[in-house]
């Protein structure tokens, strides 16, 4: 039996907050969510729409571009109706924006994508203050180091699932949508598809390689989408509703007597 000991690196009793757990299991949702995904639209965008690595990551700007401004607006949700409505709120949106990727097909270009990149950078920036701020508040201030490596860490760990199991979804929904004449390395990841169309000049393995990448990308959307709801229930429940607003008036208080030099009864309050 080990001996517990008297400062653990991470306390698992912190975990029994409410608006701790609930905020840490958020942040590995959205973090599961989206990690997969963005890793197969950078392939989406340079093997289907035949972008260069420089112009494929400026395709992201829009996403970064959202989040930003959708930060600001996701303090004031949280500070107007709380964390819970604003980590909900956020999540929802995410998983709107997959809904509409999930509906990506081979005809579409990049107004589609850009259209669902806005939405989930309004996902992620809305919910992220909520999510982090709640995670941190509900320590103590000592704890707050604690805080900040747990948040790192959830993030780390939702990416680390998302790009195994999405990966893994992305893979097979590839290898599914290709012709069964389709066989070797061109069916294994649609780079390689791309290179043997490529050197045997072969135009229609080369199409058919493109749909069914934008066909596996529109499939594993569909994961995030269910993600990002059930993400988005989880905040609503766990997290702890806004606690009531105290009253901005000053309370009226009757004369104590004071004998002015501070030795008088306690003030009461009067009602107003």
């Amino acid at each position: 039996m080990g001996t517990a000991l008297p400062e653990p690196m991470l306390p698992v009793g912190l975990f029994r907050d409410r608006n701790f757990s609930g905020a840490s299991l958020s942040v590995v949702l959205m973090s599961f969510s989206a990690g997969g995904l963005l890793l197969a639209l950078t392939q989406y965008l340079q093997f289907v729409l035949g972008y260069s690595p420089l112009k494929a990551g400026v395709a992201f700007i829009p996403l970064l571009l959202a989040a930003m401004v959708c930060n600001g607006i996701g303090v004031v949700i949280d500070k107007r109706f709380g964390a819970r409505v604003a980590v909900g709120g956020g999540l929802a949106l995410l998983a709107v924006g997959f809904g509409v990727l999930a509906m990506l097909s081979p005809g579409d270009g990049y107004p589609m994508l850009v259209t669902a990149l806005v939405i989930m950078g309004m996902g992620s920036g809305t919910m992220g203050p909520a999510a982090y701020g709640t995670l941190l508040g509900a320590l103590p201030p000592e704890r707050a180091g604690v805080g900040s490596a747990v948040n790192d860490t959830v993030q780390q760990l939702g990416q680390a699932l998302s790009v195994a199991v999405l990966g893994s979804v992305l893979s097979a929904a590839y290898s599914d949508n290709l012709p069964d004449a389709v066989t070797g390395p061109a069916r294994e990841s649609v780079g390689d598809a791309l290179a043997v169309a490529a050197a045997s000049g072969d135009a229609a393995l080369a199409a058919a390689a493109r749909n069914a990448f934008t066909e596996a990308v529109s499939t594993t959307a569909v994961a995030g989408v269910i993600g990002g709801a059930i993400a988005a229930v989880l905040a609503f429940v766990v997290l702890r509703p806004t606690p009531a607003a105290r009253p901005t008036t000053e309370p009226e208080t009757a004369d104590d007597g004071d004998d002015g030099k501070g030795n008088g009864d306690p003030a009461t309050t009067v009602p107003g």
